[in-house]
């Protein structure tokens, strides 16, 4: 069959005028980035293409439910995030459950009302994107949804709306509660670390060891106190370089607690 035929195949099986499910094929090609390739054989494509005839074939029946296992995961990252926005866009549209399985954590808070992570095959923590990037409850998930420093510490004392924790040779107060006790580990997001050149008024001190410029964004490994951190910095203008002394400014509104992996 050809590219067109495979889309409209499910259509064409569920009694579609033929005329109509052509139609249908022709808009779920032009969703995925495959106008004009309808006459073609899915041998005259390539993996990734062949992919998105899939994806298409799929889209174009509306089930009421729609399962992707890893649909994007031979695209380029721009292909990827156009599908991705095109996928959630049906989804939405026509009002249907996907359950959407991917390895990519970026996809899954792009396209996710609900995400569940799964390790060693069972439910490690089910929430909304934003739950489970502001509100881990292992070292586990902070690790894994977005990128995190994990910072061994001590709490020392808390109640429903505060903690106060050793961090490194620091007592800092915490604005949050926690049921944790002795052992924890601190979860500190690259982009709430602020390095400050000055080194006044700042807590923690450290050495840049590693600077990359990635156009929107500085990204450093800065080793300090207590270990080596990562760092976003979005002041591209300006660079700090590798070698120097900086202060680490930690934004503790956004500061987490987790208890020790074991």
């Amino acid at each position: 069959m050809t590219v067109a035929e495979n889309v409209a195949y499910g259509l064409t099986v569920n009694g579609m005028p033929k005329k109509q499910a052509a139609e249908k094929a022709g808009e779920g090609l032009k969703m995925v980035g495959l106008e004009g390739f309808g006459a073609r054989l899915p041998s005259e494509l390539s993996g990734g293409q062949q992919q998105r005839v899939a994806v298409a074939r799929a889209v174009v029946l509306e089930p009421e439910v729609l399962l992707l296992d890893e649909p994007l995961s031979n695209l380029d990252a721009k292909l990827r995030r156009h599908v991705r926005e095109e996928i959630r866009k049906i989804q939405q549209e026509l009002n249907l459950t996907a359950v959407y399985v991917t390895h990519d954590q970026e996809e899954a808070m792009a396209v996710s009302d609900r995400i569940i992570v799964m390790k060693n095959a069972e439910i490690a923590q089910e929430g909304t994107p934003h739950d489970l990037y502001e509100r881990p409850i292992s070292a586990f998930i902070a690790d894994f949804i977005g990128d995190s420093n994990l910072v061994d510490c001590d709490i020392l004392s808390t109640d429903e709306a505060s903690t106060e924790i050793r961090l490194g040779s620091k007592q800092i107060h915490v604005p949050i509660g926690t049921s944790l006790k002795g052992q924890a580990q601190a979860v500190l997001r690259p982009h709430h670390l602020r390095l400050d050149v000055t080194n006044r008024d700042v807590p923690f001190q450290g050495e840049v060891t590693y600077a990359a410029y990635l156009g929107n964004e500085i990204q450093y490994t800065v080793q300090g106190d207590f270990g080596e951190l990562f760092v976003i910095n979005q002041a591209v203008g300006q660079p700090i370089s590798v070698g120097q002394t900086v202060g680490i400014d930690i934004s503790i509104e956004d500061l987490r607690l987790v208890p020790c992996d074991a």
